[in-house]
């Protein structure tokens, strides 16, 4: 709507500038009048009807231009008055547009609007604080790995020792059962034999 005012506004003054650039009926008139009129030494002697004649066409003319002015006066104030309802129809849009404009650069978390780079910015800080989390806990649990096989390889030495020392063990204890025995057999025999 406001284009078509301003191109309202824009044709009327190109119309009215048209206008004086021509040569009104009035300017017409005086021409023709001082062409008509007599000379005497400097002067112009114009006929008194004539004179009254322009007085009158003049008058006329002025008329007609107070009534096109009166006429482009109550154009303006329509158009003015049509400009209102579109103006605040335009802030609302604008309004709407910014509101729209916010919430497509937001995003809504638990109902609260978000900017977009605050969001992402959070969503990378959380995405590093895990991985930084998960990178120290396979550390750890690498390490807590390499600790364990540690001890079990240990435990599996330490077990072999054992196992070996109680063979060990009974085996001495086999051969000193024997050589007990074989102690006794000969006790046994030799108190027999006494």
């Amino acid at each position: 709507m406001k284009k078509i005012l301003a191109i309202a506004l824009l044709s009327t003054a190109m119309a009215y500038a048209q206008e004086t650039n021509e040569e009104t009926p009035i300017i017409t008139e005086f021409n023709n009048l001082i062409d008509k009129s007599n000379n005497f030494q400097e002067f112009k002697v114009v006929k008194e009807i004539d004179l009254k004649k322009l007085k009158l066409n003049t008058e006329a003319y002025i008329k007609s231009l107070d009534q096109r002015i009166a006429t482009l006066e109550e154009s303006v104030a329509l158009e003015q008055e049509a400009q209102v309802p579109l103006t605040s129809q335009l802030n609302a849009a604008n309004a709407n547009v910014e509101r729209l404009n916010n919430e497509k650069n937001s995003i809504s978390v638990l109902g609260i609007l978000i900017d977009k780079t605050v969001y992402n910015m959070i969503v990378w800080s959380i995405v590093a604080i895990l991985t930084v989390a998960l990178v120290i806990v396979f550390l750890q649990f690498k390490k807590s790995h390499v600790v364990t096989n540690q001890a079990k390889s240990d435990l599996a030495t330490t077990e072999a020792e054992l196992e070996e020392l109680r063979r060990k063990s009974i085996e001495e204890k086999q051969l000193l059962g024997r050589k007990l025995q074989d102690e006794r057999n000969k006790l046994s025999r030799l108190k027999t034999a006494n």
